[in-house]
């Protein structure tokens, strides 16, 4: 990793290291520097170490779309296999962006509509007859997560679960809430009500209508899509501590079969951290939906474990006061934060395979910091 630093420091001084996404030669913002290249790397390291996860990637791309990418640790410990930018890694609950952002492209085409009833596209909901579509994505319905045993097993899941099992598994909803009250099973009916509306399914719509743009060939919405090799394996601990229990079945989709079928459009998304802040930047920079979209999915109320949620996204100011749009995943086996900065234009996301460090002041305020340059 230390080559790979300098190789970039050195082509910092000639290029400017990495690559733009978006062509802009001169957008405000903090910039890539060689200094600030070598800060993120070695903070990287730095938090690898200390927290004794395997390994992690991440990624950052400046307001002028030139990128910043790094690795640390292993990828898999037995045999041992190190962790790259090109290692892909699943994404977890940061595929809530992707299917929020496939409703409103239904929205903008005039397919669906916010506002339309639950029941119209799901007769058998069984809530509120007035939730909405928007509740669904805002985490207002009153749709709540099946048992615990269901949703967080205590044993590794062999078997997945349809959508329609996990939305039935989680019982009757609650009235509508006024604040979000976070629930993969709304995001998993949302994502049947998306594919209801269109005829397709949201990987095949983020594939024609999202992941046309830069970073979108290195995603995979699981487990309609197969991420692309190398694989990094996921380290789960079911007791919180002791020896950890890897998650991955060997098979092509990941961590496994059985929980990439069962999270689906909740939180099956993965693909190669680099590629993750790429799209990111692009959808949260507004390249990607119409203006009137990302407003609607940027209007945030009170609820959740951030500051806010709007439509598929979160707001936070963790690192600092610095207002973040974005979203964290966490798995079996692993986590993600995926975080845009809207008043600096900076998109940071990283990804580590464990899930016994699962506080993203492990690893976002050090990478945050460091390309701000503070």
């Amino acid at each position: 990793m230390a080559r790979l630093a300098v190789a970039c420091a050195v082509l910092l001084a000639l290029t400017g290291c990495g690559k733009s996404s978006h062509g802009a030669a001169a957008a405000p913002g903090p910039r890539l520097t060689p200094q600030v290249a070598r800060a993120l790397q070695a903070g990287l390291e730095e938090r690898v170490k200390t927290t004794g996860v395997p390994g992690a990637s991440a990624a950052v791309v400046f307001a002028d779309g030139r990128e910043w990418s790094g690795a640390a640790g292993l990828a898999v410990l037995h045999p041992r296999r190190p962790m790259t930018t090109r290692t892909t890694l699943p994404f977890d609950s940061v595929t809530k962006i992707v299917t929020a952002a496939a409703a409103m492209r239904l929205v903008e085409q005039h397919t669906l509509s916010l506002d339309d009833p639950i029941r119209r596209w799901y007769p058998a909901w069984r809530g509120d007859p007035a939730a909405t579509v928007r509740d669904l994505l805002g985490h207002t319905s009153g749709i709540h997560d099946p048992a615990r045993a269901f949703a967080i097993p205590t044993k590794l899941p062999r078997r997945p679960f349809s959508p329609r099992q996990f939305v039935a598994a989680a019982g009757r909803p609650g009235p509508r809430t006024s604040q979000a009250a976070y629930s993969n099973a709304g995001f998993v009916l949302a994502g049947m009500i998306v594919e209801r509306a269109s005829g397709e399914s949201v990987a095949t719509i983020a594939r024609r209508e999202l992941f046309d743009h830069p970073g979108g060939d290195g995603l995979a919405l699981q487990p309609a899509e197969r991420p692309a090799a190398p694989h990094a394996d996921s380290y789960w601990h079911p007791d919180i501590v002791g020896r950890p229990v890897d998650a991955n079945d060997g098979g092509p989709l990941i961590p496994s079969r059985a929980f990439a079928t069962t999270a689906g459009n909740a939180g099956a998304l993965a693909g190669d951290v680099p590629s993750l802040a790429r799209w990111g930047s692009e959808l949260l920079g507004g390249r990607i939906l119409e203006p009137s979209s990302l407003r609607a999915m940027t209007r945030f109320r009170l609820g959740s474990v951030w500051d806010g949620y709007g439509l598929g996204l979160a707001k936070w100011s963790v690192v600092d006061g610095h207002l973040m749009w974005g979203h964290t995943g966490d798995g079996i086996g692993s986590h993600t934060e995926l975080w845009y900065l809207p008043k600096e234009h900076v998109t940071v996301a990283v990804t580590w395979n464990d899930d016994a460090v699962n506080f993203e002041g492990q690893f976002l305020p050090t990478l945050v910091r460091a390309a701000l340059g503070r």
